[in-house]
């Protein structure tokens, strides 16, 4: 079995609940209060996998994040974006499927302008860890989110652990169940499906929804050469919806792996 989908934590499965019913409802919190978020823009220089490239901001973008920039992100007008919310298969990890996901990325980005969103906590710190912005990203021709255009074409997985909600499960779910990308092989199929029966029937675990920032031109310019600035955004009613994670009869209850850390 292939070690892309054997990253959960050990603790959070011993205390899932398995479930033998056939469809199961996820329960999200109905109000969220308002985050901030920084927007600005750039273009894509490098792809790195699935979820991870390098953008070199236009020149707006870059001094309006100065106070955020490391001093060689600054001198270089470069920096590095991960794609929240979702997760896909490493390349530093070798993990199966890592290059068709990387491409399906890069068919995405495709050279285009792109508009980037990230999240500002209450202490002024935005969203990064030491190499990458956590950002959700969109391009000049789409306002759907690539983070969420990857999740529906089967090459990434809504990540529970950040989850942004409704859209990214029930994507998830109908990429699944059309055997798109990464889950046309049968064991990360069966595997997963498994996983997401036990995780949304456990009441007492159930994933925290994120709030997603929304696409919001008030330049009336093109989408991704918006001047930058800083945000605030209401949770949406939408993404905390309850979703229904259907299990199709006879096609998942398989014996599978159990999930274990890597």
């Amino acid at each position: 079995m292939f070690s892309f989908f054997y990253h959960y934590n050990d603790r959070f499965m011993k205390n899932l609940i398995p479930t033998i019913t056939v469809s199961i409802l996820l329960g999200l919190p109905n109000t969220l209060p308002a985050e901030d978020f920084l927007m600005f823009s750039g273009r894509a220089i490098e792809i790195w996998d699935g979820d991870s490239f390098t953008v070199r901001l236009t020149e707006a973008s870059r001094q309006f994040l100065q106070h955020y920039l490391t001093p060689n992100e600054y001198r270089s007008g470069v920096i590095a974006i991960q794609l929240a919310g979702i997760d896909c298969p490493e390349r530093s990890q070798n993990h199966p499927y890592w290059q068709q996901s990387r491409t399906q990325l890069s068919r995405y980005l495709n050279n285009q302008h792109l508009n980037i969103q990230v999240e500002v906590n209450r202490s002024g710190q935005v969203n990064r860890n030491a190499t990458h912005f956590i950002a959700v990203v969109r391009t000049y021709r789409n306002s759907i989110a690539i983070n969420h255009t990857m999740v529906a074409s089967g090459w990434a997985k809504d990540d529970y652990r950040f989850s942004f909600g409704y859209p990214y499960i029930m994507a998830q779910w109908e990429a699944m169940n059309r055997r798109r990308g990464i889950w046309a092989d049968a064991q990360q199929y069966h595997a997963e499906n498994e996983f997401r029966m036990r995780l949304y029937g456990t009441e007492g675990r159930r994933p925290e929804t994120h709030t997603y920032p929304e696409y919001l031109n008030r330049d009336g310019g093109k989408r991704g050469q918006e001047s930058p600035r800083q945000f605030s955004q209401q949770a949406n009613k939408e993404y905390a919806q309850q979703p229904r994670w259907k299990e199709i009869p006879g096609q998942t209850r398989q014996k599978v792996p159990q999930f274990k850390n890597p």
